[in-house]
């Protein structure tokens, strides 16, 4: 699909009550049966709609996935590459991108999706620009502690992609153990994670 038509078809469900109604009902369902077992019908039987009314939407499980979590995905990294183009020191960038990253969870719940049916978008054509995306992602927060290495901020014997792969290890495995309104909220956790991490990368 063109560039243009996807942007248009967004603009579209934005504005769109049935559509906000659908994004509800399918993310409780992907995170209800997994990426494996929900189906379409499934989503259109509990909406109250028929398939056909549906496809007008989106054509595919894939695309409806695809749909839930593309833009708040893109707002992550957004977010990563302006702590990178501050002004800030690189340890402050850093938790900055972290803070972000936990913001983003908050304010978008439908992200957990993204990390736990990782494996299933890896796999997906209509995933492909996601999927671009999160190595987007992966390298900036890779060029922040370089960064942080050339100026002397952070240790100068690490490896930016391996204490990159790192952080990511423990973010995107969130999902696995949060429980919302549980012990910790995910304010505490992301700054209790970025504590960690930032003690271990200063010189």
């Amino acid at each position: 699909m063109p560039v243009a038509s996807e942007q248009s078809d967004n603009a579209r469900r934005a504005d769109d009550e049935r559509w906000q109604l659908i994004r509800k009902v399918a993310i409780e369902l992907f995170r209800r049966e997994g990426f494996a077992r929900a189906r379409l019908e499934d989503v259109a039987i509990e909406v109250g709609i028929d398939r056909a009314s549906l496809c007008s939407y989106v054509r595919s499980k894939e695309e409806l996935f695809v749909a839930l979590i593309e833009q708040p995905a893109y707002q992550m990294t957004r977010r990563c590459r302006a702590a990178l183009a501050s002004n800030l020191t690189a340890d402050e960038k850093l938790r900055y991108a972290l803070r972000a990253f936990v913001e983003g969870l908050t304010e978008h719940p439908e992200l957990f999706l993204l990390f736990s049916e990782s494996q299933h978008l890896a796999a997906t054509f209509e995933a492909r620009d996601i999927v671009a995306n999160a190595d987007a992602y992966g390298k900036t927060l890779a060029a922040i502690v370089t960064e942080g290495i050339r100026s002397g901020v952070f240790r100068a014997d690490l490896d930016p992609r391996l204490v990159m792969l790192g952080i990511l290890g423990m973010h995107n495995w969130i999902h696995r153990w949060y429980v919302p309104g549980g012990r910790n909220t995910l304010t505490e956790i992301g700054d209790t994670f970025a504590e960690m991490i930032l003690a271990g990368l200063r010189a």
